[in-house]
């Protein structure tokens, strides 16, 4: 069997026409709507999957929780297989995707990043501390006993945004990117 892949303009010239069909006007935000939209989005605070890659060159996924300033991304973790990957190679994709199971309720974002680990002598790790306070406190809340992490046990990654492909569907906005500006 042969495997056709679409061009760009066979995915846009297809897309048309799904949004056509479902009578939503397409929708090509600007880069500062599309960035609004984006991080709109990653306020929902759905679960993400993070995907890394060993030096064995098999990849890995994790399904984890995270907070965002903006478009960058922070995980609290423990530890697992992603930190050894991290390490070996930083550049990591992140998928966030919601459905309620019909076409039209198509939302989320493909995003790939460079991550950066940081321990709890990182000013970094403290102000992601900071951003992750309301689920602390909503653990603290259920549980009735504050949040206490061991010494050394959980470490924060920080994803900084390369590429992000965005989908919502109820706006008529598909395979929406956003990249970073070049330094």
């Amino acid at each position: 069997m042969v495997v056709y892949e679409l061009t760009d303009a066979e995915w846009e010239r297809m897309l048309d026409e799904l949004f056509v069909k479902l009578r939503i006007t397409r929708w090509h935000p600007t880069r500062q709507e599309l960035e609004a939209e984006i991080i709109d989005y990653l306020r929902k605070n759905q679960p993400c999957t993070l995907a890394t890659c060993g030096s064995d060159g098999r990849p890995h996924v994790s399904v984890v929780d995270y907070v965002n300033d903006g478009l960058t991304i922070y995980i609290f973790s423990e530890g697992g297989e992603k930190f050894k990957n991290i390490r070996h190679d930083n550049r990591v994709a992140v998928g966030i995707g919601t459905s309620a199971r019909t076409i039209t309720s198509v939302r989320g974002a493909n995003i790939a990043g460079i991550a950066e680990v940081f321990t709890e002598d990182a000013p970094e790790f403290a102000y992601a501390l900071k951003l992750f306070k309301p689920l602390l406190d909503d653990f603290e809340r259920r549980t009735g006993a504050p949040v206490v992490f061991p010494p050394g046990m959980v470490r924060v990654i920080r994803i900084t945004p390369l590429k992000i492909v965005y989908y919502h569907y109820r706006k008529g906005i598909a395979r929406a990117c956003w990249e970073a500006e070049q330094a």
